[in-house]
């Protein structure tokens, strides 16, 4: 096993390897053996670099949602599902699964909490006029995680088979959820 040798690179790919793992699979799931092998690197320098697992979690665990698209808020919700759903056709990282997965067994579940609301619930709340904003963005949220969950952890043959539908039903129902209606 061919470690990098600059301690800047090892840092690198050992936070590169546990993010990725954490966000895949959770905090219970995943050894150091494991983060080790995907660094290119031992068990020990993992350790050296990260302190312990849950201090290794708590640096590479965050969660960042995307930017909210550049659009008017009368057109965010069918923006946010295309968005979700450009991402499903290409394969990428489910931002809402990733928060989905270090939640589970997170170590200190209420920082994974406090990441996900300030990261996803605030910005939205922000841009929406009128009453109860926090109350629509968080719905709005919630279904947005529903269709994500669906489609990434249970692979919907339907939904999946029909993604052009899902887009023109869910963006209205996501955009009624914002708007209070």
């Amino acid at each position: 096993m061919t470690a990098p040798t600059d301690p800047a690179e090892l840092r690198a790919a050992v936070w590169r390897a546990a993010g990725d793992l954490f966000a895949r699979k959770g905090f219970g799931e995943v050894t150091i053996r494991e983060i080790a092998a995907l660094a290119g690197t031992s068990p020990s320098l993992v350790m050296k670099v990260a302190g312990s697992k849950e201090q290794l979690f708590h640096r590479t665990a965050t969660i960042a949602a995307p930017e909210l698209p550049d659009v008017p808020v009368s057109a965010l919700g069918t923006a946010l599902v295309a968005e979700l759903v450009d991402r499903q056709r290409r394969g990428d990282l489910e931002h809402l699964g990733r928060a989905i997965m270090l939640r589970v067994n997170a170590p200190d579940p209420q920082s994974v909490r406090t990441q996900f609301l300030h990261g996803y619930v605030t910005p939205l709340s922000e841009v929406l006029d009128g009453p109860r904003p926090e109350l629509r963005a968080e719905l709005a949220v919630a279904a947005l995680m529903g269709l994500a969950t669906t489609l990434r952890f249970f692979e919907s043959p339907v939904l999946l088979a029909e993604l052009d539908a899902v887009e023109a039903v869910y963006g209205p129902v996501v955009q009624r959820l914002l708007d209070g209606a």
